[in-house]
């Protein structure tokens, strides 16, 4: 995966968010002040807008999310191999040299940038702080943090170096497990969601037609001044209430979703993948047995 710069993913996000709003806006004008007639509804637009806005920034989440599982994948390998030139007799500073010949997948590129500026005369601390900046990574700070420490202290790089790499090791252990434990809940939220939906369909489909049903019955075999049970008590509405449970179901996908990528892969951009899921599910879901039927 290639890595997404901090300004590509504003621009990105900027972008996506004005078409999302231009396609709301837009829709909303030509219902409501060129009164055209739309294939769907002001709210279905806004969420017609919303999928769209959200499609862009979703997909750079996912990318950036894999590069950087790409760098940290491969940094206890980088260590290793350190540590094994350090065997050689080589300086920690040549060892890193040597190391940076080898592919590492999305972290070759960071250290060759890493090495061209030891090569420029910058600090391991300074080229080591640099690199924990572009990858952007808890375990890249980390392991700068430790290779630093070790270059200050000095002594037999081969055995520090062995130990910050068991320690990276065991981190990566802990970080496995705490999202393995956490990914399950994830699924709840879309057992959750997948409950909600099926009720909200089933009170529209069944309930709420049936009491309008009977009612118009009851009103018709009472004549106009009866309406046994129902005098006085007014029609439900069933056009307001798809509108409503429509809107309940957006609500619940779109934090629903941030708060599954939270919970799963501890960071709420990676919601928005969750969250296009969610709506489009709740959008076919609407059109096919809601508004079609």
């Amino acid at each position: 995966m290639p890595k997404i710069e901090s300004k590509e993913r504003q621009l990105v996000g900027v972008v996506s968010i004005a078409l999302g709003a231009s396609v709301a806006i837009a829709s909303i004008l030509s219902i409501f002040v060129l009164h055209s007639k739309m294939p769907f509804d002001w709210d279905q637009m806004i969420v017609i807008g919303l999928m769209i806005g959200v499609f862009p920034p979703s997909v750079i989440e996912v990318m950036d999310l894999r590069w950087q599982q790409g760098i940290d994948k491969n940094i206890p390998r980088l260590l290793r191999e350190i540590a094994e030139s350090g065997r050689t007799g080589l300086t920690l500073t040549r060892a890193i040299e040597v190391s940076a010949e080898r592919d590492y997948g999305p972290l070759s590129k960071e250290l060759k940038l890493l090495v061209a500026q030891l090569s420029w005369g910058s600090s391991i601390e300074e080229a080591f702080r640099a690199f924990a900046v572009r990858a952007r990574t808890k375990l890249a700070q980390r392991t700068s943090d430790l290779i630093v420490e070790v270059a200050r202290s000095g002594g037999d790089t081969q055995e520090v170096m062995e130990q910050v790499n068991r320690h990276i090791g065991e981190l990566q252990s802990i970080d496995r497990e705490r999202y393995a434990q956490m990914r399950p809940y994830a699924a709840v939220v879309y057992i959750a969601f997948g409950v909600f939906l099926f009720t909200d369909v089933l009170l529209i489909r069944s309930f709420f037609t049936q009491i309008v049903e009977l009612q118009a019955k009851v009103m018709a075999t009472s004549g106009a001044g009866g309406g046994g049970v129902f005098a006085g008590a007014g029609s439900v509405d069933v056009g307001f209430l798809k509108k409503a449970l429509y809107h309940a179901v957006i609500i619940q996908a779109l934090f629903g979703g941030l708060i599954a990528g939270k919970m799963s892969e501890g960071r709420l951009g990676a919601g928005l993948k969750h969250t296009l899921l969610l709506l489009i599910l709740a959008f076919v879901t609407f059109f096919i047995f809601v508004w079609s039927a």
